[in-house]
């Protein structure tokens, strides 16, 4: 039944490109093979720049640069939240053997506010249909935002780190060994290393962050 009002929903309302705009796909083949993967190697060199005293590991599957960059603006701006399984499918299929070996999935948290106005954290959904396709249990509760930090856009990274740090906890059983901690994109790390962080102080031993795409490669 669900697959027949997906095919009726289709016809009525054809899937179109954040990418490019065309019809057919939510997010086309040609703007797939437009994407530009991330190596190990940069994604460590860029890892080392952060400093980070809590993220075992950080990663962006691909640059954020488009049509990709379309793709998450739709996504997290303008409410497309269909973008977000195909966007999670195509992130496990690149990454493929470098994602971490961990034991849980953890999005990182939006302010409840900040959620109620958009719907949802875009985050969270990735998280979900990353999971799903590694098999990985997915920890959307624990991690949550004791304050409202300003938006992270046009910071510099010195900025940045100051509005988050302290932003974060992690509320009732404490979390697993190795995690896995999702964002859709990260750019200087300072979300990511605040998040980190709370995981390790509330017992974590590896956070590894991980996002579908990293700015300022």
């Amino acid at each position: 039944m669900n697959r027949l009002w997906t095919h009726v929903l289709d016809l009525l309302f054809p899937p179109r490109c954040a990418g490019c705009g065309t019809y057919g796909a939510w997010f086309c083949q040609p703007c797939i093979a437009r994407c530009q993967p991330l190596t190990s190697t940069e994604n460590a060199r860029e890892h080392a720049v952060l400093r980070s005293t809590s993220l075992t590991s950080s990663a962006g599957v691909f640059r954020f640069s488009s049509p990709l960059r379309e793709a998450i603006h739709n996504l997290k701006y303008k409410r497309h939240s269909v973008l977000a399984d195909p966007l999670a499918e195509l992130a496990v299929q690149i990454a493929g053997s470098a994602i971490p070996l961990v034991d849980a999935i953890v999005p990182v948290p939006l302010y409840a506010r900040r959620q109620r106005e958009r719907g949802f954290n875009q985050a969270e959904l990735l998280a979900q249909g990353i999971g799903l396709r590694l098999d990985l249990p997915l920890l959307a509760q624990g991690l949550c935002r004791k304050r409202p930090t300003h938006q992270q856009v046009g910071l510099d990274r010195t900025e940045r780190r100051a509005n988050m740090v302290g932003a974060f906890r992690w509320q009732g059983s404490p979390p697993p060994r190795r995690v896995l901690l999702l964002d859709d994109v990260v750019t200087t790390g300072a979300t990511m290393e605040a998040c980190a962080a709370a995981l390790r102080l509330a017992g974590a031993a590896e956070v590894h962050g991980w996002a579908i795409a990293r700015d300022g490669v």
